[in-house]
């Protein structure tokens, strides 16, 4: 079981489950919010099905919560602060932890920050930080908080030079991608991709769940 609120599970899937979940990917419909392409994992039933399955199948031996909501997406930008939190109301589960799973990374600096700062409701700063409207787009738009501490000027050059403005935030944890090894954090934690090459391939299967 997960012992730790953020942290890694090495080789969680195998190769031959990427290499499934890429061709899926190449093969479903898709849609693009500006920052990312996420592919429609829910217009084909069978293969949602399929996916469920194989995602709990996966999460079983470290989690045993539920599975709220699963994707695989194609990042092409590097994204803002945001949480993965309740949208238009609360949820009646508790929210748990948000799993991403790399299944392509190119650049040999992908990673993704977590924040010590919460929210439950999923919130962006997007437009608050120079990105607009671009990425998750269903998420509230919020201004960036009062705060007395800021993430240091030669760190936010190293991991966010795409972000506008100083980030009143503080960094919890940096999870570096490896293929086919889960990342997770707490669904309330904000969190942002670091910066990468907009033209490296990087894909990964995100899993939202409730306890």
């Amino acid at each position: 079981m997960i012992e730790n609120k953020i942290g890694k599970i090495k080789n969680i899937i195998d190769k031959g489950t990427v290499e499934y979940l890429l061709n899926k990917y190449d093969a479903l419909p898709k849609k693009d919010n500006g920052l990312r392409i996420n592919a429609d994992t829910l217009v084909d039933q069978d293969f949602n099905k399929k996916f469920n399955k194989k995602i709990t199948e996966i999460l079983m031996p470290y989690f045993q919560g539920h599975v709220n909501h699963a994707t695989i997406y194609n990042d092409y930008h590097p994204g803002g602060i945001h949480s993965d939190g309740w949208i238009d109301k609360p949820e009646q589960i508790k929210l748990a932890y948000t799993f991403l799973i790399p299944l392509q990374s190119e650049y040999e600096k992908n990673a993704t920050i977590v924040f010590e700062e919460t929210s439950e409701e999923a919130v962006t700063y997007n437009q608050a930080t120079g990105l607009g409207q671009k990425g998750v787009a269903s998420y509230q738009q919020t201004a960036l908080p009062d705060s007395d501490h800021f993430v240091d000027a030669d760190t936010q050059k190293k991991w966010f030079p795409h972000l506008e403005g100083k980030l009143p935030f503080k960094i919890a944890e940096v999870l570096t991608w490896e293929v086919g090894t889960a990342l997770y954090w707490p669904r309330i934690n904000l969190h942002a991709s670091a910066w990468f090459p907009s033209d490296s391939d990087r894909k990964a299967m995100v899993i939202l769940t409730n306890e």
